[in-house]
């Protein structure tokens, strides 16, 4: 029996949630993706994840909303990684704050270098 990793992306942008869905996949997770918050959010309180990755800036419940409700769900302790367009260390700082893991900003990092160090972190 293998213990498979679960990650939830929780993104509106849907190209980047098919790409991160597809790098996650061939690593051997199970991934469960989310086009806003607050969807991925009611995933948060029902589904227990080995991982979360959340966009910021998103329709009905954005990343900062995710970071700052994540405690009241099944999920308080699982690690969270933001990835995002608002490339201001103000933004990246902020999630920080509320208990991000670490943030990348879409336009320094390749998807590869994402999953990459996601997956070593919570080998």
């Amino acid at each position: 029996m293998t213990n498979t990793k679960t990650i939830l992306i929780i993104d509106d942008d849907e190209a980047l949630r098919a790409a991160l869905e597809a790098k996650f996949s061939s690593k051997g997770y199970e991934v469960i993706a989310c086009s806003d918050g607050a969807e991925g959010l009611e995933k948060l309180k029902t589904t227990l994840f080995s991982v979360i990755m959340t966009d910021l800036h998103m329709p009905n419940l954005d990343g900062f909303g995710i970071l700052e409700q994540k405690a009241d769900t099944k999920n308080a302790d699982t690690p969270l990684y933001v990835i995002t367009n608002l490339g201001s260390d103000t933004y990246c700082d902020k999630a920080i704050d509320l208990g991000a893991k670490k943030c990348f900003v879409k336009s320094v990092v390749t998807l590869r270098d994402v999953v990459e160090t996601i997956d070593k972190e919570i080998a």
